[in-house]
């Protein structure tokens, strides 16, 4: 049996009608960028995150770079960030004039481990504050990434950027509608990232982001941001950027948003179907973080021989991912930052060995088993 790794076709089935008539109505009255459309997303997406303010933008790319260009941190302040995130989280941060700080995450959840943002706190402060050794920067804030579909361990986060004097930013690009002891992802710290590309659990026509804040100074800031640092027409208070949300995707995403709950149950179903498929054999499934609520943007496992399996999948015709194959510390872009192999080893551990699983809401269960039996024949063989 084919399996793909996602069907945005089946979800457009669900939703297609009553976003065309949306997109008909944004094409007659000629409102193309912004507008009540976005507004009206704007609302529904800071409820669904449980925060003051929602700010449309034009990409996830755009809102990592928003949040850390509002957040007025000093110019070249070093940022604490994991090295097994997409480029895109340690890019707002370069953007936005700093620097990135990588410390190594948890085992088996693979968000930045706060034990270990502490004690590189501990080591490094000196009589000018904490400073990363590498760099020379001192540290001001922790970007946060929730990876996969889950929270990091954020209210940790939270105490030690406190106890620091820093900033907690959240990279929830990955986590739409996801939880940790009942708050919502993207209700963290200053604010929050998240990335409406069409693969994410709530996915766009094309690119589109959003920031979350509880702050009415960073909410303004973004809003001036996205739109070339304009406060009215024509005047300018900062130099802005192009950011703007399209109202085509403000009205995909503000009919879409209202079924989030529901895809997402689903993404939970498909996930502890497959934790039942896989029972016993030689992978290491993923694991809930106690009080979450993972809402599964990926379904990663992880073994040592994960390439030999990604290739026997793919004879088969299922398909599979890899997120992500290279850590940003070994990655070409970042040699400046001076890091090498061994420096996280795990987050090393992750790259080397995870595979990403098909998973979407709408897969059915023979799909899932077909999956499960490949893998089985995988081992058996």
């Amino acid at each position: 049996m084919k399996v793909p790794f996602l069907d945005l076709k089946a979800q457009l089935d669900q939703v297609g009608d009553e976003i065309r008539s949306q997109l008909d109505e944004i094409i007659d009255c000629t409102g193309f960028v912004l507008g009540p459309r976005v507004e009206a997303f704007e609302e529904k997406m800071a409820r669904l995150a449980g925060t003051k303010h929602c700010i449309g933008v034009s990409s996830g790319t755009a809102a990592v770079h928003c949040i850390c260009a509002a957040a007025d941190l000093p110019p070249g302040s070093g940022i604490i960030v994991p090295p097994n995130t997409f480029t895109a989280t340690v890019e707002g941060i370069i953007l936005a004039g700093h620097v990135p700080v990588f410390v190594d995450v948890e085992p088996q959840l693979w968000t930045l481990d706060p034990q270990k943002v502490r004690e590189a706190a501990d080591s490094w402060r000196g009589p000018d504050g904490v400073i990363d050794p590498r760099s020379g920067a001192a540290v001001k804030a922790i970007m946060s990434v929730d990876l996969y579909g889950q929270p990091a361990d954020n209210p940790a986060l939270e105490r030690i950027a406190e106890e620091n004097g820093w900033v907690l930013l959240e990279d929830a690009c990955q986590a739409h509608d996801a939880s940790l002891k009942g708050r919502p992802a993207g209700s963290f710290g200053l604010a929050a990232a998240f990335s409406y590309y069409p693969g994410k659990n709530l996915g766009a026509f094309g690119e589109a982001g959003a920031v979350t804040t509880d702050s009415d100074e960073i909410a303004e800031r973004v809003r001036m941001l996205r739109d070339h640092g304009s406060s009215s027409k024509y005047y300018y208070s900062m130099v802005g950027h192009n950011y703007r949300m399209s109202a085509f995707q403000g009205a995909v995403l503000g009919v879409k948003i209202d079924y989030i709950h529901r895809w997402n149950d689903a993404r939970r179903r498909a996930a502890e179907r497959y934790g039942r498929l896989l029972a016993g054999l030689p992978l290491e499934l993923p694991v809930q973080r106690e009080g979450a609520r993972h809402v599964y943007h990926l379904y990663p496992v992880h073994l040592e021989e994960r390439d030999r399996l990604r290739e026997f999948l793919s004879r088969h015709d299922i398909a599979s991912g890899l997120h992500y194959p290279l850590p940003l510390h070994v990655q070409k872009a970042y040699a400046h930052l001076g890091g090498s192999r061994g420096d996280f080893p795990v987050a090393e551990y992750n790259s080397d060995r995870n595979l990403t699983l098909p998973v979407f809401p709408e897969i059915t269960a023979e799909q899932q088993r077909a999956v499960a039996d490949a893998i089985g024949e995988f081992f058996s063989g």
